[in-house]
């Protein structure tokens, strides 16, 4: 009998650390990612300004390098792909001001100008070529909210069910089509990610942070892309429930730096 009882606390203390195990994030997706608008402000409004933005020092959106280190953290390398329709004459220098901002090891496909005419062509087929080389894997596509991004939005989650989401950042007002996911932020993603159950609660609590300690306006939202006066990231989550102070400190850091009048380089 007193052995019985043995066994029998044994197997409950088993099933008892089995319930322990955390649901969330048992594997991450995989990111697809775009580079302008996503990684790099780039100001794609407009040819002459895409232009002259290339004169600048280039900067990233404050939380979106954490965001990527955390998502792709069990990766073998390259910890995530990178498809952009930007020339691979820049190459050399996406390598370093990615390596520069910290960003995880990662595979580009650059588009040759010369021979590949057609951007939403180019990214597809890229897309297509990386998910048949990671059988069995989901994943997750961040793109701008550009024109072909829209069109490529509908087109990829509908051929492609491995793609979990599509993320949009939202740089200037558009409707998006129902298959794609809005973001303004880092966060906004983390967020989702979680709520889908593919990243755990400190990872959104940790890139919240981030984003609270950011008081440059132009990290997070540039002076040519959208900021969200009615800033509303957990409505309807159950983040929310469980973290609602943190909630309601980013609506009203992000609401204060979007009513500030804009001022490149300083804080509000």
């Amino acid at each position: 009998m007193k052995d019985f009882n043995l066994k029998l606390i044994r197997r409950l203390t088993f099933v008892g650390f089995l319930l322990t195990i955390p649901t969330h994030a048992t594997e991450t997706p995989y990111i697809i990612s775009g580079f302008d608008d996503v990684l790099r402000q780039a100001e794609n409004t407009g040819l002459i300004k895409a232009a002259l933005k290339i004169f600048e020092p280039d900067k990233t959106f404050t939380g979106m390098p954490v965001l990527y280190q955390e998502i792709s953290r069990q990766e073998k390398e390259p910890h995530f792909v990178l498809v952009s329709a930007i020339s691979h004459w820049f190459d050399g220098r996406i390598e370093k001001f990615l390596s520069e901002t910290n960003y995880p090891p990662h595979k580009r496909y650059l588009r040759n100008w010369l021979t590949e005419w057609s951007i939403s062509g180019f990214k597809i087929s890229k897309i297509d070529e990386i998910i048949k080389g990671h059988s069995g894997r989901e994943f997750i596509v961040i793109f701008d909210n550009s024109d072909p991004s829209l069109a490529m939005a509908t087109e990829l989650a509908q051929r492609y069910p491995q793609i979990r989401k599509v993320y949009l950042r939202m740089v200037v007002e558009k409707k998006l089509p129902q298959e794609a996911t809005s973001f303004y932020s880092a966060f906004d993603i983390a967020l989702r990610e979680f709520e889908d159950k593919r990243l755990e609660a400190q990872v959104v609590e940790r890139i919240a942070q981030i984003i609270l300690g950011e008081k440059k306006r132009e990290m997070l939202f540039p002076d040519y892309a959208l900021c969200p006066n009615n800033y509303r990231p957990c409505e309807g989550t159950a983040f929310l429930t469980s973290h609602g102070e943190v909630c309601l400190a980013l609506q009203l850091h992000v609401e204060r730096l979007c009513q500030a009048p804009y001022s490149k380089g300083t804080e509000p």
